[in-house]
Protein backbone atom coordinates (compact mmCIF):
# COMPACT_ATOMS: atom_id res chain seq x y z
CA UNK A 1 0.00 0.00 0.00
CA UNK A 2 0.98 3.30 -0.67
CA UNK A 3 1.43 5.63 2.29
CA UNK A 4 -1.20 8.27 0.70
CA UNK A 5 -3.82 5.59 1.19
CA UNK A 6 -3.05 4.37 4.35
CA UNK A 7 -5.02 5.67 7.67
CA UNK A 8 -3.87 5.61 11.04
CA UNK A 9 -6.41 4.50 13.62
CA UNK A 10 -5.64 5.89 17.00
CA UNK A 11 -7.59 4.47 20.47
CA UNK A 12 -5.91 4.51 23.68
CA UNK A 13 -2.02 4.37 23.14
CA UNK A 14 -2.27 1.85 20.06
CA UNK A 15 -2.34 2.82 16.53
CA UNK A 16 -3.46 1.04 13.68
CA UNK A 17 -2.92 1.23 9.66
CA UNK A 18 -5.54 0.51 7.42
CA UNK A 19 -6.19 0.55 3.67
CA UNK A 20 -8.20 4.11 3.34
CA UNK A 21 -10.04 2.37 0.55
CA UNK A 22 -10.99 -0.71 2.27
CA UNK A 23 -12.24 1.69 5.32
CA UNK A 24 -14.37 3.41 3.22
CA UNK A 25 -15.79 -0.02 1.01
CA UNK A 26 -16.58 -1.70 4.41
CA UNK A 27 -17.65 0.92 6.76
CA UNK A 28 -20.66 3.39 6.43
CA UNK A 29 -19.01 5.65 9.39
CA UNK A 30 -15.79 6.01 7.65
CA UNK A 31 -17.44 6.63 4.16
CA UNK A 32 -19.45 8.90 5.86
CA UNK A 33 -16.57 10.77 7.03
CA UNK A 34 -14.62 10.60 4.44
CA UNK A 35 -17.75 11.85 2.05
CA UNK A 36 -18.37 14.78 4.76
CA UNK A 37 -16.13 17.63 3.14
CA UNK A 38 -15.05 18.49 7.06
CA UNK A 39 -11.08 18.75 8.02
CA UNK A 40 -11.30 15.31 9.47
CA UNK A 41 -11.96 13.93 5.96
CA UNK A 42 -8.40 14.77 5.18
CA UNK A 43 -6.77 13.87 8.12
CA UNK A 44 -3.89 11.22 7.99
CA UNK A 45 -5.44 9.72 10.95
CA UNK A 46 -8.71 9.20 12.67
CA UNK A 47 -9.12 9.47 16.69
CA UNK A 48 -11.71 6.88 18.42
CA UNK A 49 -12.62 6.52 21.72
CA UNK A 50 -15.18 4.39 24.33
CA UNK A 51 -14.52 0.86 22.27
CA UNK A 52 -13.08 -2.04 23.00
CA UNK A 53 -9.54 -2.61 22.27
CA UNK A 54 -10.05 -6.00 21.40
CA UNK A 55 -12.85 -5.42 18.84
CA UNK A 56 -11.76 -2.83 17.41
CA UNK A 57 -8.85 -5.47 16.44
CA UNK A 58 -11.14 -7.43 15.21
CA UNK A 59 -13.37 -5.06 13.08
CA UNK A 60 -9.87 -3.57 11.47
CA UNK A 61 -8.27 -7.01 10.92
CA UNK A 62 -11.48 -8.15 8.98
CA UNK A 63 -11.39 -4.80 6.89
CA UNK A 64 -8.04 -5.65 6.08
CA UNK A 65 -8.38 -9.03 5.39
CA UNK A 66 -11.83 -9.36 4.67
CA UNK A 67 -11.67 -12.38 7.70
CA UNK A 68 -12.69 -12.33 11.52
CA UNK A 69 -12.47 -15.04 14.03
CA UNK A 70 -15.60 -14.87 16.06
CA UNK A 71 -15.95 -17.12 19.48
CA UNK A 72 -18.59 -16.72 21.68
CA UNK A 73 -15.72 -14.57 24.53
CA UNK A 74 -15.43 -12.11 22.15
CA UNK A 75 -18.78 -11.36 20.95
CA UNK A 76 -20.25 -8.57 22.55
CA UNK A 77 -16.79 -6.62 21.92
CA UNK A 78 -16.80 -7.61 18.26
CA UNK A 79 -20.85 -6.40 18.04
CA UNK A 80 -20.50 -3.13 19.82
CA UNK A 81 -17.56 -2.29 17.27
CA UNK A 82 -18.90 -3.28 14.24
CA UNK A 83 -22.13 -1.73 15.19
CA UNK A 84 -20.32 1.58 16.20
CA UNK A 85 -18.85 1.28 12.80
CA UNK A 86 -21.45 0.25 10.81
CA UNK A 87 -19.10 -2.54 9.59
CA UNK A 88 -22.31 -4.27 7.48
CA UNK A 89 -20.52 -7.50 6.21
CA UNK A 90 -19.62 -8.73 9.83
CA UNK A 91 -23.07 -8.20 10.78
CA UNK A 92 -24.47 -9.76 7.90
CA UNK A 93 -21.94 -12.85 9.04
CA UNK A 94 -23.39 -13.21 12.65
CA UNK A 95 -26.71 -14.82 12.23
CA UNK A 96 -24.63 -17.53 10.62
CA UNK A 97 -23.08 -18.36 13.63
CA UNK A 98 -26.20 -18.69 15.85
CA UNK A 99 -25.79 -22.19 17.86
CA UNK A 100 -28.23 -23.12 20.86
CA UNK A 101 -25.09 -22.08 23.55
CA UNK A 102 -24.77 -18.31 22.06
CA UNK A 103 -28.58 -17.96 21.15
CA UNK A 104 -29.75 -16.03 24.11
CA UNK A 105 -26.50 -14.11 24.41
CA UNK A 106 -26.61 -12.55 20.61
CA UNK A 107 -30.59 -11.74 21.03
CA UNK A 108 -29.64 -9.79 24.38
CA UNK A 109 -26.73 -8.26 22.38
CA UNK A 110 -28.82 -7.67 19.29
CA UNK A 111 -31.24 -5.51 21.24
CA UNK A 112 -28.57 -3.79 22.82
CA UNK A 113 -26.91 -2.21 19.91
CA UNK A 114 -29.82 -1.99 17.69
CA UNK A 115 -28.96 -4.81 15.06
CA UNK A 116 -32.45 -5.99 14.12
CA UNK A 117 -31.35 -8.27 11.63
CA UNK A 118 -29.77 -10.14 13.66
CA UNK A 119 -32.70 -9.78 16.63
CA UNK A 120 -34.90 -11.31 14.18
CA UNK A 121 -32.15 -14.15 12.82
CA UNK A 122 -32.47 -15.14 16.87
CA UNK A 123 -35.92 -15.27 16.73
CA UNK A 124 -36.04 -17.73 13.97
CA UNK A 125 -33.45 -19.77 15.43
CA UNK A 126 -35.14 -20.18 18.67
CA UNK A 127 -38.25 -20.77 17.37
CA UNK A 128 -36.78 -23.82 14.79
CA UNK A 129 -34.47 -24.91 17.58
CA UNK A 130 -37.49 -24.82 20.04
CA UNK A 131 -36.87 -28.01 21.80
CA UNK A 132 -32.99 -27.37 22.21
CA UNK A 133 -33.63 -23.80 23.34
CA UNK A 134 -36.08 -25.26 26.21
CA UNK A 135 -33.46 -27.48 27.77
CA UNK A 136 -31.25 -24.70 28.12
CA UNK A 137 -31.27 -22.25 31.29
CA UNK A 138 -30.81 -19.01 29.94
CA UNK A 139 -33.78 -19.45 27.38
CA UNK A 140 -35.83 -19.54 30.60
CA UNK A 141 -34.42 -16.46 32.00
CA UNK A 142 -35.79 -14.51 29.04
CA UNK A 143 -39.25 -12.94 29.45
CA UNK A 144 -42.22 -14.88 29.83
CA UNK A 145 -43.75 -12.55 26.83
CA UNK A 146 -41.00 -13.43 24.58
CA UNK A 147 -40.93 -16.74 25.37
CA UNK A 148 -44.39 -16.99 24.44
CA UNK A 149 -43.72 -14.84 21.16
CA UNK A 150 -40.98 -17.75 20.15
CA UNK A 151 -43.52 -20.53 21.02
CA UNK A 152 -46.35 -18.42 19.11
CA UNK A 153 -44.18 -18.30 15.80
CA UNK A 154 -43.35 -22.37 16.53
CA UNK A 155 -46.90 -22.68 15.79
CA UNK A 156 -47.13 -20.80 12.66
CA UNK A 157 -46.14 -21.03 9.21
CA UNK A 158 -48.07 -23.51 6.49
CA UNK A 159 -49.85 -26.74 7.67
CA UNK A 160 -49.09 -30.13 6.84
CA UNK A 161 -51.03 -32.72 6.41
CA UNK A 162 -49.50 -36.39 7.62
CA UNK A 163 -50.69 -39.60 7.41
CA UNK A 164 -49.25 -42.37 8.95
CA UNK A 165 -49.82 -46.29 8.65
CA UNK A 166 -48.92 -48.93 5.84
CA UNK A 167 -48.89 -47.41 2.12
CA UNK A 168 -48.07 -49.34 -0.75
CA UNK A 169 -50.72 -46.97 -3.09
CA UNK A 170 -52.62 -44.32 -3.41
CA UNK A 171 -55.66 -42.80 -4.89
CA UNK A 172 -55.55 -41.59 -8.56
CA UNK A 173 -55.23 -37.88 -8.22
CA UNK A 174 -58.34 -35.41 -9.80
CA UNK A 175 -56.97 -34.77 -12.96
CA UNK A 176 -57.18 -38.43 -13.73
CA UNK A 177 -53.56 -39.47 -14.02
CA UNK A 178 -52.89 -43.42 -13.00
CA UNK A 179 -51.46 -43.75 -9.61
CA UNK A 180 -48.26 -45.02 -9.10
CA UNK A 181 -46.66 -47.09 -6.48
CA UNK A 182 -44.99 -45.37 -3.57
CA UNK A 183 -42.09 -47.30 -3.39
CA UNK A 184 -40.01 -49.08 -5.15
CA UNK A 185 -41.10 -52.95 -6.54
CA UNK A 186 -40.08 -55.40 -3.74
CA UNK A 187 -39.40 -52.97 -1.02
CA UNK A 188 -41.51 -52.22 2.06
CA UNK A 189 -44.31 -49.80 1.95
CA UNK A 190 -44.04 -46.35 3.67
CA UNK A 191 -45.03 -45.86 6.28
CA UNK A 192 -45.39 -41.73 6.79
CA UNK A 193 -46.58 -40.01 3.88
CA UNK A 194 -46.77 -36.15 4.08
CA UNK A 195 -49.83 -34.32 1.42
CA UNK A 196 -48.03 -31.82 -0.74
CA UNK A 197 -50.72 -29.04 -1.47
CA UNK A 198 -48.71 -27.97 -4.77
CA UNK A 199 -48.47 -31.65 -6.43
CA UNK A 200 -51.81 -32.14 -4.79
CA UNK A 201 -50.81 -35.28 -3.96
CA UNK A 202 -49.35 -37.72 -1.02
CA UNK A 203 -45.65 -38.50 -1.03
CA UNK A 204 -43.33 -40.19 1.06
CA UNK A 205 -41.40 -38.37 4.21
CA UNK A 206 -38.25 -37.84 3.32
CA UNK A 207 -35.43 -36.43 4.97
CA UNK A 208 -32.00 -36.12 4.60
CA UNK A 209 -30.92 -38.12 7.62
CA UNK A 210 -33.84 -40.29 8.37
CA UNK A 211 -31.93 -42.63 10.66
CA UNK A 212 -31.74 -45.82 9.70
CA UNK A 213 -33.50 -47.93 12.43
CA UNK A 214 -36.61 -45.87 11.45
CA UNK A 215 -36.64 -47.91 8.08
CA UNK A 216 -39.08 -50.58 7.65
CA UNK A 217 -40.79 -49.86 10.86
CA UNK A 218 -44.37 -50.52 12.03
CA UNK A 219 -46.78 -50.20 15.12
CA UNK A 220 -45.06 -47.49 16.25
CA UNK A 221 -46.39 -44.42 18.47
CA UNK A 222 -46.76 -41.39 17.46
CA UNK A 223 -47.68 -37.95 18.88
CA UNK A 224 -47.07 -33.78 18.04
CA UNK A 225 -45.86 -31.88 20.76
CA UNK A 226 -44.74 -28.36 20.05
CA UNK A 227 -44.91 -29.16 16.00
CA UNK A 228 -42.45 -31.61 16.59
CA UNK A 229 -43.40 -35.18 15.31
CA UNK A 230 -42.64 -38.36 17.60
CA UNK A 231 -41.96 -41.50 16.84
CA UNK A 232 -41.95 -44.28 19.87
CA UNK A 233 -41.16 -47.60 19.37
CA UNK A 234 -42.41 -50.35 16.85
CA UNK A 235 -41.28 -53.13 15.52
CA UNK A 236 -39.14 -54.24 12.21
CA UNK A 237 -40.88 -56.36 9.52
CA UNK A 238 -39.50 -59.56 11.20
CA UNK A 239 -40.84 -58.63 14.32
CA UNK A 240 -38.54 -57.10 16.52
CA UNK A 241 -40.03 -54.89 18.88
CA UNK A 242 -38.03 -51.79 19.27
CA UNK A 243 -37.93 -49.33 22.17
CA UNK A 244 -35.93 -46.27 19.90
CA UNK A 245 -37.59 -43.06 19.71
CA UNK A 246 -37.01 -40.17 17.47
CA UNK A 247 -38.29 -36.52 16.92
CA UNK A 248 -39.30 -35.13 13.24
CA UNK A 249 -39.10 -31.38 13.06
CA UNK A 250 -40.33 -29.70 10.18
CA UNK A 251 -38.58 -26.94 10.30
CA UNK A 252 -35.55 -28.35 9.26
CA UNK A 253 -36.70 -31.57 7.76
CA UNK A 254 -34.60 -33.54 9.73
CA UNK A 255 -34.77 -36.53 12.25
CA UNK A 256 -33.27 -36.79 15.93
CA UNK A 257 -32.88 -39.57 18.20
CA UNK A 258 -34.29 -38.73 21.69
CA UNK A 259 -34.17 -41.08 25.47
CA UNK A 260 -35.71 -44.26 24.18
CA UNK A 261 -38.52 -46.56 26.24
CA UNK A 262 -37.67 -48.11 29.34
CA UNK A 263 -39.59 -51.23 27.40
CA UNK A 264 -39.54 -52.55 24.10
CA UNK A 265 -43.16 -51.94 22.70
CA UNK A 266 -45.20 -52.18 19.53
CA UNK A 267 -48.81 -51.23 18.86
CA UNK A 268 -49.34 -48.69 21.66
CA UNK A 269 -50.65 -45.27 21.73
CA UNK A 270 -48.59 -42.49 23.04
CA UNK A 271 -50.32 -39.51 24.74
CA UNK A 272 -49.24 -35.89 26.03
CA UNK A 273 -50.10 -34.80 29.92
CA UNK A 274 -49.39 -30.85 30.24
Amino acid sequence: MSSEKVVAIVMDDKTYEVDKHKLIENSDYFRALYGSGMRESTADSVQLQGLSGQGLELVLGFINTSKVHIVDETLEDLIETASFLQVTPILKLLPSEIRPENCVDLYRLSEVYGTNDLRHACLQFMTCHYHPMLRRPEFHQLSPELRDQVREMRMTGTATLLAIGDFTRVAAPSDGVAAGRLHQDGAAPWSMLRYGDAERWWKPLFSHNLPSDMRNVRGYGYTVLHNYLLIVGGYRVASQEMSAAHCYNPCRNEWAQIAPLNQKRFDHTVSLLV
